[in-house]
Formats: C-alpha cells, structure tokens, sequence
C-alpha cells in the first residue's frame, strides 16, 4: 500500500507519514526529499525559532515548488512523470490537488 506525502502529494510513501498519535516515520519522500521527523523540526524562521510542524510543511513546499520541483530521488519516481529530474507540470498540479493544493506559484 502507497501513502500520500502531505508536501508534494505524491502517491508514493511506504508508510504514512505520520501514525494516529502523530509520531513521524523517518521516511524520506522520494519526489520532493522531505523527511518527516527531520525536516518538520529543522526548520527555523529568522528571529531563530522553530516552524511548528504544519508550518515547515508549506515553507518546505513553497520553496521546493520556487526551485522547479526536482526530484530528490529520480530512479525511485515513474519516468513518464518526469523530465530532467522535474516533476511534469501536469502531474504535479495532479498530485498537489491530492493534497488540496490547487495553484502553483508563480
């Protein structure tokens, strides 16, 4: 069974991202290279403190999506979805819908 990564929306995790009590898996998603349990704690805003979880979650998204959508791990994301280690813009407004995502940045 394939799990939803709560950052890019892709269909792909081995394991949920997070358990019912909110325990992260340590699993790195293969398209966009979150790590949930890692990346979710790291990230800090300027005055030095930390982005609760949800927070770092679109902070994260944002600026993956700024720098084109590579793909952290190209051999491990469907080919035909892909194009010089980019997610196709197609399938990436698909799976950012799986997410309730619906606009892309400009």
């Amino acid at each position: 069974m394939n799990y939803t990564c709560p950052v890019c929306g892709f269909h792909g995790l081995t394991e949920p991202a997070y358990d019912k009590q909110g325990h992260h898996s340590y699993e790195i998603c293969p398209c966009c290279g979150f790590q949930f349990g890692f990346d979710d704690y790291e990230m800090q805003r300027e005055d030095g403190s930390y982005l609760e979880p949800s927070e770092s979650i679109i902070a994260y998204r944002k600026n993956w999506l700024a720098d084109g959508a590579v793909i952290f791990s190209p051999d491990s994301f469907p080919k035909h979805q892909q194009k010089a280690n980019r997610v196709l813009k197609q399938q990436l407004l698909e799976q950012l819908k799986q997410i309730n995502v619906h606009d892309l940045p400009s």
